[in-house]
């Protein structure tokens, strides 16, 4: 049966049958480290794709299949009418038909080998291992993959948010949602937060060149981290964190140079206020006349109840501005950069191989990837922040920050800002560069900062200070020379600064009088002995996350925090009901819990020791998101690298029954690192195991 399965993908995988015994033109070998973590080789890009697509498969086949739902518009099926809204939005944008018309004509030759390399790896596995989960995604094709790197500029751009506004629902958390008063934080998309710090040799203690990249995700699902090592003998050699489903590394390094990535917020979407025909609503105004809108019926799949779904229809409408929606205060138009961009894939590919500052800056010269703040370090002890935005070339003229007259073709934009005229801060003199999701001209010290108002307002830079912006700054802004143990302190602080929104917001409950409530006077005192940290021996914590919980999904929702006074009652009584005190050890209540594995873990919302909980029946906070792998990359001034890692699970994050489930679980509670053996000779002596595919029947 195997045999006839291998042979059935001879002819879907274009295969080379000169050599007998070599059914597959692809062929890699995967070496597991003593952690599970695949280091994959091949003799070319494509071959180490296909290994890659391979091992990912071994360990988290069911999060690429989620990839792939997304991808092909399948998500109604599964997740009913939330899937099916997305769904909606990835037909109606028409990103499959984009994909196909440009595919050959805007990818690179060597990004379509890779990309077609990982298909057939992909492939392979599941020509292996079909079964009731995998057997309706088989084979896969590499236009599936390449829409899943095109629709995140659907997220990234702030095309959900612009929706939700004018059809003026309830907006959706970016990332979290209240649950039961404040105390707890749910999981709902992508996080909103990441981390990245930079030390040249002048404030690193022992002349070496640092970097941190600590990207903030959700601990489990199809945006969790992965960890691998990619390499070839064309030159590929790249480490890092990636997707399940993804070809390339988005954050880790070469024995060159490395790089982070932080969520930012420019302005990248554009709302136009159309003028419909009063004597034809098919009809909309521009330039003086009337023109009709064109149109798309769309078919929306979606599961109703259990095994039962029905199929949906529903009409697109398009003008020359872009998608229009219809809503209770008019019709609107959407636009938002790169929504004709397909070269996501040839960037990542680029930033994964350039070996030196100029060519990683030429990859993100290309401007495919529409968004994110990136942290860069390299042997040359250079270190960078790029506040990557492609956001449009706008005119000056008009408030963008609201709908703009859809009447006026002029006011169309069809080109993004130049490169030269966003922000980008190169080797400040202070040694150090800090990015937290804050406000990117506050990167370093005041005297090195770049200066908004040399970059047009109409960019929509966010001017916002996280908590763990402000800490980090206080940490680094001073004459101190960090050594190696002095930044990791510094990514693993768990404490909130003063200046913060947060610690703002609960001043008023210090300094009101609760008479004769002897239990809320408890709970002042508890709150006012509080030293704003969340270490495990704290007996602040608990109720001083649960209260600052309030503001940060306020702040994150766009929304005005509820009355601090009644949360301060509400987290006292839960509290106090849950753990027969007010003041119960953070220990206690926040746990990282994998399997049967539960162990207390440090940190809180919006710290840099990044930890988001969700509140269980029994009072505790199980870790949802935030920190996830962190890296941690150096190199002295002979050019020698070094680097260290941790996977908040391990390397098989979906396999319950292989150690690697969870065995990196405690050394990242007790905030440790271990070696990546990215070093071929180190490697050498840390191996679990060696594979090399296709495998010989």
């Amino acid at each position: 049966m195997q045999k006839l399965l291998l042979l059935s993908i001879i002819f879907l995988l274009g295969t080379d049958l000169s050599a007998e015994n070599n059914l597959i033109k692809y062929s890699a070998t995967i070496t597991r480290d003593i952690y599970g973590v695949p280091h994959i080789h091949g003799s070319s890009d494509a071959d180490a794709a296909f290994g890659l697509a391979y091992a990912q498969a071994e360990d988290d086949i069911k999060n690429i299949l989620a990839t792939i739902d997304l991808a092909q518009a399948g998500s109604g099926l599964k997740r009913g009418k939330e899937g099916a809204i997305t769904d909606y939005l990835i037909k109606a944008l028409g990103y499959r038909e984009l994909v196909e018309r440009r595919y050959e004509t805007d990818l690179s030759n060597e990004v379509k080998d890779v990309i077609e390399g990982f298909v057939a790896g992909l492939n392979y596995w599941l020509s292996l291992n079909l079964n009731k989960d995998t057997k309706d995604y088989y084979p896969v094709n590499k236009t599936d993959l390449v829409i899943s790197f095109a629709i995140q500029n659907l997220f990234f751009a702030g095309v959900v948010d612009a929706i939700e506004d004018l059809m003026s629902m309830p907006e959706e958390l970016s990332s979290f949602e209240m649950d039961k008063g404040g105390e707890s934080l749910k999981v709902a998309s992508l996080v909103a937060g990441s981390n990245a710090f930079a030390l040249n040799s002048y404030k690193s203690l022992d002349k070496k060149t640092r970097l941190i990249i600590n990207s903030h995700q959700p601990l489990d699902g199809p945006v969790a981290w992965y960890e691998a090592h990619i390499s070839s003998d064309e030159g590929w050699n790249t480490m890092g964190g990636l997707f399940p489903g993804s070809p390339f590394i988005f954050v880790g390094f070469n024995e060159n140079l490395g790089w982070g990535m932080t969520v930012n917020k420019p302005d990248l979407t554009d709302a136009f206020k159309l003028r419909i025909n009063p004597d034809n609503k098919n009809q909309y105004f521009l330039d003086g006349k009337w023109e009709d809108f064109e149109t798309k019926n769309i078919k929306l799949p979606t599961k109703i109840l259990g095994p039962i779904s029905w199929t949906f229809k529903r009409e697109a409408k398009y003008s020359k501005h872009g998608l229009v929606l219809d809503t209770q205060s008019g019709s609107y138009a959407i636009r938002f950069a790169g929504m004709e961009e397909i070269r996501q894939a040839d960037q990542w590919f680029k930033m994964n191989k350039a070996r030196n500052k100029d060519e990683w800056l030429d990859a993100m010269k290309m401007r495919a990837i529409a968004s994110f703040n990136a942290v860069y370090a390299d042997k040359e002890d250079n270190i960078m922040l790029l506040h990557n935005t492609s956001g449009p070339l706008r005119n000056e003229n008009y408030d963008w920050t609201k709908p703009v007259d859809g009447t006026d073709s002029k006011l169309i934009w069809n080109q993004i800002t130049p490169f030269e005229q966003i922000p980008l801060l190169v080797n400040p003199s202070s040694g150090w560069i800090v990015s937290a999701n804050q406000d990117p001209f506050r990167a370093s010290a005041i005297k090195d900062n770049l200066n908004r108002d040399d970059y047009s307002p109409t960019l929509g830079i966010e001017t916002k200070m996280t908590n763990r912006a402000y800490r980090v700054i206080e940490i680094f802004d001073n004459d101190k020379k960090f050594s190696e143990k002095d930044l990791l302190d510094a990514k693993f602080d768990n404490a909130y600064s003063k200046k913060s929104r947060s610690v703002k917001y609960f001043k008023e409950i210090l300094e009101t009088d609760f008479f004769n409530d002897n239990e809320l006077k408890e709970a002042q005192n508890i709150l006012k002995q509080w030293d704003l940290k969340t270490n495990l021996n704290n007996r602040s914590a608990a109720l001083g996350v649960c209260l600052l919980s309030e503001e940060w999904l306020a702040f994150m929702s766009r929304t005005d925090p509820s009355d601090a006074k009644s949360i301060f009652i509400d987290c006292t009584k839960r509290i106090k009901n849950s753990f027969g005190r007010i003041d119960p050890m953070w220990s206690e209540v926040n746990f990282l819990i994998r399997g049967d594995v539960k162990l207390s873990i440090q940190g809180g919302p919006d710290t840099l020791r990044a930890v988001y909980g969700r509140l269980q029946d029994d009072g505790t906070l199980k870790a949802v998101a935030g920190d996830g792998l962190v890296i941690a990359l150096s190199w002295d001034n002979n050019g020698n690298h070094e680097s260290k890692s941790i996977h908040q699970y391990g390397s098989a994050t979906q396999d319950s029954s292989s150690i690697h489930y969870d065995d990196q679980v405690k050394l990242f509670v007790d905030e440790k690192m271990k070696r990546t053996f990215f070093n071929k000779e180190e490697l050498k002596n840390n191996i679990e195991s060696v594979m090399t595919i296709p495998v010989n029947e």
